[in-house]
This record gives structure tokens, C-alpha cells and sequence, in this order.
């Protein structure tokens, strides 16, 4: 069974991303946190999600993001989340495009001294990137 605390603050981060307070989001993880995923763009530590959280927000800053489902055990907590935003502003270089993006993914958190150590993320990136114009579009194309 996982320690109760570790799902709250889980939770908790999750409802100060919300608010866009990246300080409180930011609380949930140790200074030393390794993040696997999203191409790897990520520095290890907590510098590192501060960029990328910062860049995510001035790129989307209507950005909306909710857990879907958790599964805890031990202390590894994994949760499903839904992301919904409006890309007001450039994000992995490319310039704004007022498209309104939604994606999904999957977490897993691994908790040490109640806090977050390491993280695996993977989201429908092809999605995201296709929304925001990164992929051109694919055309279905007529069978002859």
C-alpha cells in the first residue's frame, strides 16, 4: 500500500499546476529529480522542469491539465492525465497558432522521503505536435 502522503502530494501539485503556480507545483519533486520522457529535453533536476514547465505555460497559458486515474503501490504512483490548451505563445520553437490543443499520457512517480525522485512520462506527442502544426497533417488517400 502506498504511503497516503505521496498520492496527496501528487495531487496537490497537480491543483497548483492548475492555479499556474509553478512554485507550488514545483514543490512535490527532490532537487536531484531525473525526468525520462518528452525526447528527453528535460535537465535533470529541479531547474530542469522549471524551464520546460515555463515554457509549456507561455506556450499554452490557458493550459489545463487533470488526473484521469491513479494506481499506487509502494512507493511508485502511476496516473493517466489529459491536457487541454490554447497556443497563444512559441513553444519547442514554433510561433503561436491559437489552435487549441488536447492530448493524453501516462505518469509514473517514484516517491523517496516524500518526494518525487524520478518520473517516466509518455503523451500522444504525434497529436500534439499535429495540433500545433510541428506535423503536417496526414491526408487519407483514395484506394484506386
Amino acid at each position: 500500500m502506498p504511503p497516503p502522503e505521496n498520492i496527496e502530494a501528487l495531487q496537490r501539485a497537480s491543483r497548483r499546476l492548475r492555479v499556474k503556480d509553478l512554485d507550488g507545483y514545483l514543490a512535490m519533486y527532490s532537487d536531484s529529480v531525473i525526468h525520462h520522457g518528452y525526447s528527453s529535453r528535460i535537465r535533470p533536476g529541479v531547474p530542469g522542469l522549471r524551464e520546460h514547465y515555463t515554457n509549456l505555460l507561455k506556450g499554452f497559458p490557458d493550459l489545463r491539465v487533470e488526473i484521469e486515474d491513479i494506481i499506487a503501490e509502494g512507493e511508485k504512483i502511476a496516473h493517466r492525465f489529459s491536457f487541454c490548451g490554447t497556443h497563444r505563445g512559441e513553444f519547442l520553437g514554433i510561433a503561436a497558432t491559437g489552435k487549441l490543443v488536447t492530448s493524453v499520457g501516462i505518469q509514473i512517480n517514484l516517491f523517496s522521503g516524500g518526494k518525487c525522485i524520478e518520473v517516466w512520462s509518455v503523451h500522444d506527442s504525434f497529436r500534439f505536435l499535429t495540433e500545433i502544426g510541428a506535423v503536417p497533417q496526414l491526408r487519407e488517400r483514395s484506394m484506386k
